[in-house]
């Protein structure tokens, strides 16, 4: 009896630290990412990622605004974003929260902006920005890269 309980532990516990590890394993962010707008390659000055978590790709909102034609704008006091966009909507996006204004309408977005120390940038959710300010966005996976296109007309 006393054996069998030894051997229920013992299993037990190479169990949870065999998944633990397991887990730990995989890393947090995904950064094999090819970015192109309107079917031509585009290359950022930080790297883009998809963020396991939420499978969310994140991008420096320059790229997206500003390859798609539009204006950002950042408020450090406010820590926000603001893009202007030629079709006339306006978005404001702030770091660390799920909630945005799409003229003034509040929406939530998958994940929040970050502004990571190294590089000194904001990113945020590519998908819900670019939808937002009318392109589309595809995504297709080839040799352990995802290709992501975004097209606006």
């Amino acid at each position: 009896m006393l054996k069998k309980a030894v051997n229920t532990i013992l299993f037990t516990m190479i169990f949870f630290v065999t998944v633990d590890q397991a887990n730990a394993a995989l890393p947090q962010y995904l950064y094999n990412l090819v970015l192109e707008v309107n079917n031509v390659e585009v290359t950022s000055d930080a790297n883009p990622y998809i963020e396991r978590a939420t499978s969310t790709t994140y991008v420096p909102i320059r790229f997206v605004s500003e390859n798609l034609g539009e204006t950002v704008s950042w408020s450090r006091e406010k820590q926000e974003v603001t893009i202007r966009s030629r079709n006339g909507k306006i978005v404001r996006l702030t770091i660390g929260s799920r909630v945005a204004y799409v003229n003034d309408k509040e929406k939530i977005m998958p994940g929040a902006p970050v502004m990571p120390v190294s590089p000194n940038r904001v990113m945020v959710p590519l998908r819900f920005v670019s939808e937002v300010i009318g392109a589309t966005v595809e995504s297709t996976s080839k040799n352990e890269t995802i290709y992501v296109n975004i097209t606006k007309q």
